[in-house]
């Protein structure tokens, strides 16, 4: 009886968890997520300031011949994000999970800059 006990009280934790990660960041009802793209091409990311809600993502697709990367600046801290390479042709996605305005750059590049924010 104690272990059907423990057995429901643990899956009643994971069941109110799995509610409450669900409905954290959870965009207004109707909406979906959508997947805005951000070429890099010429040395420069196109468009260069992006607006996404929560849950949506964003797309990097190297369209140069050159490889970049796609790195939140952060001071003394790890980034918010950070593609590593993006090779020539290939693509990069992050999905937007905290609300904010984030500037970012290439780091091969850095004066290829963009801005991300997220509602």
């Amino acid at each position: 009886m104690h272990r059907n006990l423990s057995l429901a009280s643990t899956t009643l934790v994971l069941l109110s968890l799995t509610i409450a990660v669900l409905a954290f960041g959870r965009k207004p009802q109707g909406e979906q997520a959508k997947v805005v793209t951000v070429e890099i091409r010429d040395y420069k990311f196109v468009p260069e300031t992006v607006t996404v809600h929560q849950g949506d993502t964003v797309e990097w697709k190297n369209d140069d011949k050159v490889v970049h990367t796609a790195t939140a600046e952060g001071q003394d801290q790890k980034p918010a994000f950070d593609s590593g390479s993006i090779a020539t042709g290939a693509t990069w996605r992050y999905v937007a999970g905290t609300k904010g305005k984030f500037n970012y750059r290439c780091t091969v590049h850095p004066y290829m800059k963009g801005e991300l924010t997220v509602q």
